[in-house]
């Protein structure tokens, strides 16, 4: 899609600063293996979900997270291949002490005791572990070091011991670990607008709203309140031109980015993004300046034809 687009890409490539005419974001420096490179740009969009270009471009954001929240851990996620469910299953079910009893020895030895089957299409043989990691930070170059070095000790002891005491892991093997570390939350931009847990509670649509969730926050809020909307205004930001940022790091508190910094919003934030950029460059205004109801009815648009496709393909792929 983004070559038939006429999209110019560049991979295995790392944007490391942008280029600033003053608050106005006019490009980025990138750094490869063919050295370093400067690109110029219309619009430039952070969407590297971490909001690596907000300390650079003059932005002001917050990275303080409760740890008690989702979004405050770290994820070195693995996958086991191979796994007799059947035989599992029955060990799990005929023998619960037991199986109960091997999850506290593994924790002891210092792996990790849970996992979850696949719920994808021909992976019966397939064990998720997902996990979540303490640490001080998600943007400090050794916690994240510290926390992938711990995460695949765990994931060896783990599969060790799975693969010589759990019935069904005996011909097991690990198949796939994460390419990178998951952060699960670190920038939050302070934008033009800043969205809070009030807004969790309000069932007015902004004048700008460019994405609409239903809201899954685990209280009484998302009964009363089903949907929770999005301000375009929440993707630019404060006091900086020429930029949007469409990944977690969109502008707000903690609570709303414990509930929509999930992949699904972070697709919406972009798509956003990408529309209201092509939109900047093609009636030649400031971002700020942008239709709201010529992007409104541009996502519109692509959220029907996107629908239909899917109706087309029996939902497939969708």
């Amino acid at each position: 899609m983004v070559q038939e687009a006429g999209v110019r890409t560049y991979l295995h490539a790392l944007g490391t600063q942008p280029i600033m005419e003053g608050n106005k974001v006019k490009g980025v420096i990138f750094e490869s293996k063919s050295g370093r490179q400067a690109i110029l740009a219309k619009v430039v969009i952070d969407s590297t979900g971490d909001g690596d270009f907000l300390p650079y471009v003059g932005a002001k954001f917050e990275t303080e997270i409760d740890p008690k929240l989702r979004i405050s851990a770290l994820a070195m996620c693995y996958w086991v291949a191979n796994v007799d469910f059947k035989k599992l299953n029955e060990f799990r079910e005929t023998q619960p002490a037991k199986f109960a009893e091997q999850g506290k020895e593994i924790t002891k030895l210092g792996g990790q005791s849970g996992f979850i089957a696949s719920n994808l299409k021909d992976q019966d043989s397939l064990v998720w572990f997902h996990n979540r990691y303490p640490n001080k930070r998600q943007i400090d170059i050794e916690e994240l070091t510290r926390v992938e070095m711990e995460g695949r000790k765990k994931m060896l002891i783990t599969h060790d011991y799975r693969k010589k005491y759990t019935p069904g892991f005996e011909n097991s093997y690990i198949v796939l670990t994460c390419p990178q570390l998951g952060c699960r939350g670190s920038r939050r931009m302070i934008g033009d607008y800043f969205l809070t847990a009030k807004d969790m509670a309000s069932d007015d649509p902004f004048p700008d709203t460019i994405a609409i969730f239903p809201n899954v926050d685990r209280n009484e809020t998302s009964d009363k309140h089903p949907l929770m909307y999005i301000p375009y205004r929440a993707l630019i930001p404060a006091k900086v031109d020429n930029m949007l940022v469409a990944c977690r790091a969109f502008s707000s508190d903690t609570t709303v980015q414990e509930y929509f910094n999930l992949i699904p919003h972070c697709m919406a934030f972009g798509q956003a993004a990408g529309t209201a950029a092509a939109l900047s460059v093609k009636s030649g205004v400031d971002l700020r300046k942008v239709n709201i109801g010529a992007l409104q009815d541009s996502l519109s648009t692509a959220f029907r034809n996107y629908g239909d496709v899917c109706a087309e393909r029996g939902g497939l792929g969708c």
